[in-house]
């Protein structure tokens, strides 16, 4: 487990850098700045999250997706125990000391008119009230994965992308996913039945999708 620490320590060191250069381009947000759809990475504060930043070899152990509720307020929807909206303050109360929020914003809805900025704010919170909202949490980490009632259960990331595609023409393409890294982890973790190369995503996944654009830090 100390070498899964010192190997995530170090290359957590050379994105830290890398980032920092990448920040000259783009500028530090505010919430306001935020718009319905924009979707939030963040490293969280557990054993597990240190883990995952590793076997992907990102800086993101976790997801969030902005919503716009019926009073206006900018609330941040994500799985996590269990599915459903939070302010800012409680999305990242768990965050790495030290660590930013970074911001990819759907191509399809930049530069998009106010009228239409409306309609998707609207769209998206019917969806998520309707279809995403108290879904049960998926630790098993798959794509599709269902309960014996039809329910289906969601990561943090895959709830992200099959709620974003309630409104991008260009829909999420799910890759084989890898636990080769910290192999000896998972299999504890998954009790000998290690999903590797199994289709979904991860939080990074996001930062390296063309569909979406970094758009700054909060």
């Amino acid at each position: 487990m100390t070498s899964i620490l010192l190997d995530c320590l170090a290359m957590k060191t050379l994105l830290f850098i890398f980032f920092l250069l990448k920040l000259n381009n783009a500028f530090a947000l505010s919430l306001k700045n935020l718009e319905a759809g924009d979707v939030l990475l963040l490293s969280l504060n557990c054993f597990e999250c240190r883990v995952i930043e590793s076997e992907t070899e990102s800086l993101f152990s976790h997801s969030g997706v902005v919503l716009v509720d019926e009073q206006g307020n900018k609330r941040i929807a994500q799985s996590l125990g269990r599915l459903d909206h939070f302010s800012f303050a409680e999305f990242t109360k768990n965050m790495t000391p030290g660590t930013f929020v970074h911001v990819y914003r759907p191509r399809e809805l930049k530069n998009i008119s106010p009228f239409k900025r409306r309609n998707i704010e609207k769209t998206l919170y019917d969806v998520f009230l309707s279809k995403f909202k108290n879904a049960p949490f998926d630790s098993k980490y798959l794509w599709n994965n269902y309960t014996k009632n039809g329910v289906e259960l969601l990561y943090c990331s895959e709830f992200i992308a099959k709620f974003l595609d309630h409104v991008l023409t260009e829909k999420t393409i799910p890759l084989p996913i890898t636990y080769k890294k910290h192999f000896d982890y998972w299999f504890k973790y998954f009790q000998g039945d290690v999903p590797e190369g199994e289709l979904g995503n991860s939080p990074v996944s996001f930062s390296r999708d063309p569909r979406f654009e970094f758009i700054g830090t909060l």
